[in-house]
């Protein structure tokens, strides 16, 4: 028999028929089912570890990357080898998704595990300053970025999105990008250093962020690397031109976007503490240090 916990995020959308559904769909006869709801920020974590220490080896976020970043954090805490990781998306941006095209629906999640579609990927290490000025570490399954993602990130916490996902943050980037003066950063990869003002710089483990916006086409999640992109002084004007592109997740051809790789990267702000997006939810502030964990997890394709 399966040990499969759901984590459903508290706010999910439509998460009475979503549970009705878990129960239709995973039968008591192949699987011994746990469903586990949030009530409060960071619950995500204790929820997995408890499904973790229990003895489910089945974990499914049922929520947006943030959920999932919290179940990937209570996950790797546990320590415990061989814990499938899988993701039903029923958040605002839903990014990560875009790059491992794995099911999304309950029905197509549960021929996976049957077909035992695992496949490993890699995760992000970040160790950083806290929101409250303390020392902390967190692993990422997507993209920490910071500049105007991490203000724009920070605001999202205390927005209300009455308008959908999509426009809300088009909203918020469109708003920056009039007030928002680029900041002085300094970052430090295997073989490149970075030095300059800039608007965002992202270290991608997946190709999407900001509800599908396509930032890093060549990022591959199963690679070992972190794909680096460095958006330097850009305008309003810039991001609308080329905001097609980055629908369509392709490169951008622009003198200040620039593209690296690399397994670490050291981020260093030189005159303001400037805030941290980590998988679409505000976390700290720099410095930070990040490094890529090779084919970390077992996830559910």
């Amino acid at each position: 028999m399966i040990k499969i916990a759901f984590i459903i995020n508290g706010k999910a959308r439509k998460k009475k028929s979503l549970i009705n559904e878990i129960k239709r769909v995973f039968d008591e006869i192949l699987f011994q089912v746990k469903i586990c709801e949030t009530k409060f920020e960071q619950q995500a974590i204790l929820l997995t570890e408890s499904a973790v220490n229990e003895g489910f080896t089945h974990i499914v976020a049922c929520g947006g990357d943030g959920t999932l970043n919290e179940v990937l954090n209570g996950l790797l805490k546990t320590k415990r080898p061989n814990i499938k990781l899988g993701l039903i998306p029923k958040g605002s941006g839903n990014d990560f998704i875009k790059t491992t095209c794995s099911p999304q629906s309950l029905t197509g999640l549960k021929e996976s595990i049957l077909r035992k579609n695992f496949k490993k990927i890699d995760i992000g290490f970040a160790e950083f300053i806290s929101k409250d000025g303390s020392e902390t570490s967190r692993y990422f399954i997507n993209i920490a970025d910071v500049g105007i993602g991490g203000v724009i990130a920070q605001q999202l916490d205390e927005a209300i999105k009455i308008f959908g996902s999509i426009i809300t943050y088009q909203y918020f980037i469109i708003k920056n990008f009039l007030i928002y003066k680029s900041q002085q950063l300094k970052v430090t990869g295997d073989d490149f250093e970075y030095s300059g003002n800039i608007m965002n710089f992202c270290a991608a483990n997946a190709k999407y962020f900001g509800s599908g916006l396509g930032v890093a086409p060549d990022a591959d999640i199963s690679d070992g690397l972190l794909n680096v992109i460095a958006i330097g002084e850009v305008s309003l004007i810039d991001y609308l031109k080329n905001f097609p592109n980055l629908k369509k997740c392709k490169r951008l051809v622009h003198p200040a976007v620039k593209y690296y790789t690399s397994k670490t990267l050291l981020f260093e702000s030189v005159k303001h503490q400037l805030p941290i997006d980590m998988d679409g939810e505000f976390v700290g502030f720099l410095p930070m240090k990040i490094a890529i964990q090779p084919k970390a997890i077992d996830f559910i394709q």
